[in-house]
């Protein structure tokens, strides 16, 4: 008799477990990220600190350089951008001409992405393959975002900076820190270029909802937000401040900053921005270096010079200051889990 003790208790055990009242789910503990916001940090150009950090759910805590300390190595230089999706990061590395690839709830690594990079800068996610620009090349390089294998460069006319995707188009803005005025717009079933969309002055920013595209463009008098539906431009609405940048949409709303402030619109143009507040410091070139506004929460950051790590303030839209962190070197972007 003592030979079915054993298995009976083990399976009154399992049971029981199985029958538990707190009906608890196993999680795996390596799942640390889980919701919140990622947190790209530049790093120093040629120094390979880039680093990431991540702001957990209720926005209270920051843990920083997390990739490192999941992997046991460093993320390379320059983290210029990152691309969130259900199941992994993207984690553009411009100088280092890779994109890592992670797991988006372990950051664990998954692979890395070399082919054909040549000083990568921003991504997007369309049709499952993954839109990549460059800094030097007049190309955008699509990549199998499931294999992470090449598929084809798609020929720009000009060298683009940040790429947004739509229900129907993807759309590459011409380099910011030029005199770029086009954003050409490819069509992601053919993967080719079909047209570009002329504006009156240098394309500072782009952003989009999933239906329309808004591009901010400005000079050193005025700047102007217009609305792209398809291939087409629509809407427009001037604004009165210089050299607007750092364009984000967050529901129904636009926000972008201009010289320390920081202003809002609805997203239907029909009227010019309106100042929210303004943010102080020491450095005109470090502020805002990062900039979002995620569930209706402002999150900015300062590069300090970009020699020491930089500062993350969180406000709410009266300019109430909800919370600071201290991240890595020349934080440039947030990201919703």
């Amino acid at each position: 008799m003592k030979k079915l003790i054993i298995p009976v208790l083990a399976i009154a055990s399992l049971y029981s477990c199985s029958n538990s009242d707190d009906n608890s789910v196993i999680t795996n503990p390596d799942e640390k990220y889980l919701n919140g916001v990622f947190v790209s940090n530049e790093g120093g150009f040629t120094k390979s600190n880039a680093s990431v950090s991540h702001i957990n759910g209720d926005l209270s805590t920051i843990t920083n350089d997390i990739f490192k300390t999941v992997n046991g190595k460093g993320l390379g230089d320059v983290a210029q951008s990152m691309v969130v999706t259900d199941k992994y990061v993207f984690v553009v590395v411009n100088n280092s001409n890779t994109i890592e690839v992670v797991n988006k709830k372990t950051f664990k690594s998954v692979y890395t992405i070399s082919q054909n990079l040549n000083s990568p800068r921003y991504a997007v996610i369309k049709n499952n393959k993954l839109y990549v620009t460059s800094l030097k090349d007049a190309k955008v390089n699509v990549y199998n975002a499931e294999t992470f294998a090449f598929v084809k460069a798609i020929d720009l006319d000009y060298t683009a900076e940040n790429i947004v995707a739509t229900n129907d188009y993807v759309y590459a803005a011409n380099g910011f820190y030029s005199t770029g005025k086009l954003v050409e717009v490819i069509d992601p079933k053919t993967d080719t270029n079909t047209k570009d969309l002329a504006f009156d002055n240098a394309v500072s920013g782009i952003t989009t909802n999933g239906q329309f595209v808004y591009v901010l463009e400005s000079n050193d008098t005025a700047s102007k937000i217009s609305q792209v539906q398809g291939s087409t431009i629509g809407t427009s609405v001037a604004l009165t401040q210089a050299s607007a940048r750092n364009i984000v949409i967050d529901g129904s709303t636009i926000y972008y900053t201009a010289a320390t402030g920081i202003y809002k619109l609805n997203n239907s143009l029909s009227s010019a921005g309106t100042k929210l507040f303004d943010v102080t410091s020491t450095d005109q070139y470090s502020l805002f270096y990062g900039f979002n506004v995620i569930n209706g929460t402002i999150f900015t950051a300062d590069a300090n010079g970009f020699t020491n790590n930089s500062t993350i303030t969180l406000f709410k839209e009266d300019g109430t200051k909800l919370k600071e962190f201290t991240a890595g070197i020349a934080t440039n972007g947030f990201y919703k889990f």
